[in-house]
């Protein structure tokens, strides 16, 4: 009676890895063991001042308000380039 208007794609979705460990972590330590959870990290101490500083600053201006290019800037790229002829001896335009 209704028509499938779902991707067959969907059936391979599985639960996020990391929300499947969290849950065992809790398991583990509910049961009383001791587990150092060496996953994804929180930090615990505020960034230094001088680069919330830098992000005020750096968020202001309207140019900083719009996607980057996909071709990266001038610099990165040439900085990519550098690093890719220094690591693997080739040359990138």
């Amino acid at each position: 009676m209704f028509k499938k208007i779902t991707s067959d794609r969907l059936e391979t979705v599985s639960e996020y890895y990391f929300s499947k460990k969290l849950r065992e972590l809790a398991e583990m330590n509910a049961a009383g063991k001791d587990v150092i959870n060496l996953g994804i990290g929180s930090p615990d101490l505020p960034p230094a001042p001088e680069v919330i500083q830098a992000l005020t600053v750096h968020a202001k201006p309207s140019e900083n308000h719009k996607y980057q290019s996909y071709k990266g800037t001038p610099e990165f790229r040439q900085a990519f380039s550098d690093w890719y002829k220094k690591k693997f001896r080739v040359n990138l335009n």
